[in-house]
């Protein structure tokens, strides 16, 4: 048996494989020193398809020195091989018929299938499966997101993890944030707070045609607002502009609306006598004039 070289560094070796479950083929990339899996639902095992999905997994954990898979199809053509030029890896392959010199790609996916088909029993979330496994302790006493990562994932499962904070870090941190509030602060002045039934106006696409008024402060600087037409808005202190004009809700001016529409219903139908003229109260109505005002005529100049 071959001892293969062991990294001594987390992602600077990894193996990858594609495997068949439930109807649907995925993805497995495994970090050889962290046992870390990383997978991936799959449109088609095509190899641009394929080599899209390693790209999002390497932009999240970074590019390995060595990646190692089997001779498929999608790991055998000149589209990986220009990917792999291109992200600067040196890719291994087993030997055909030999899955065992991609040993750490086959295990990976003899355990992801026993997780999926355990969560697909108990009709659990798999993603919370994997994040079991991932937070799991391995023979050395971290699990592979420790390794990985150099934390410990929160999970479902209560446990104690003692947050180690870096005061240099956090030092720094903190003075980037003063600098970048006093450069922002100099172009800015302060607006007074609102209060519950203050009428202002609402900022919207350079306008401010909105009229509304505050109902309560839900965050800060954040208020909700009720406009005339009874829409219920949430904006910040900055997109709204207190005045001192009155505020009226579109039930009452719906009222009104409401009592003109039916007006014209409580006038009595007219019944015609047969003769194209109407016998009740017509003549209690009274007759349509135009304007008396007298309109002058523009002088031009004659010229």
């Amino acid at each position: 048996m071959l001892i293969p070289d062991l990294p001594t560094a987390p992602w600077q070796k990894v193996g990858t494989d594609l495997f068949h479950y439930n109807g649907k083929e995925y993805l497995l990339v495994i970090d050889y020193y962290s046992n870390f899996p990383e997978i991936a639902l799959l449109t088609s095992t095509i190899a641009t398809n394929v080599i899209t999905h390693v790209k999002s997994i390497f932009a999240r954990h970074g590019i390995p020195k060595t990646v190692v898979s089997d001779n498929g199809p999608c790991y055998n053509g000149k589209e990986w091989q220009q990917f792999s030029m291109q992200y600067g890896f040196h890719h291994v392959t087993s030997s055909p018929q030999h899955a065992q010199a991609n040993g750490k790609a086959e295990k990976g996916v003899h355990i992801i299938k026993q997780l999926l088909k355990k969560a697909t029993d108990a009709k659990s979330d798999p993603y919370l499966a994997l994040l079991s496994y991932r937070t799991a302790p391995l023979d050395c006493g971290l699990s592979p997101a420790e390794l990985l990562m150099n934390r410990k994932l929160r999970t479902t499962l209560p446990c104690y993890t003692q947050i180690k904070r870096n005061e240099e870090i956090q030092t720094k941190l903190d003075n980037l944030k003063r600098k970048q509030k006093n450069y922002y602060d100099k172009a800015t002045k302060t607006l007074t707070p609102l209060a519950k039934d203050d009428v202002v106006r609402i900022h919207d696409q350079d306008t401010w045609s909105r009229k509304a008024t505050v109902l309560q402060e839900v965050g800060p600087r954040s208020y909700k607002v009720r406009t005339e037409d009874g829409n219920i808005l949430r904006r910040n202190r900055r997109n709204l502009l207190k005045t001192k004009e009155h505020f009226q809700e579109a039930g009452c001016d719906d009222a009104q609306s409401e009592d003109a529409v039916s007006l014209p219903n409580k006038v009595p139908k007219l019944r015609s006598n047969g003769h194209g003229q109407s016998n009740d109260e017509t003549s209690a109505l009274p007759a349509l004039r135009r304007s008396e005002r007298h309109i002058k005529k523009p002088v031009k100049l004659d010229l």
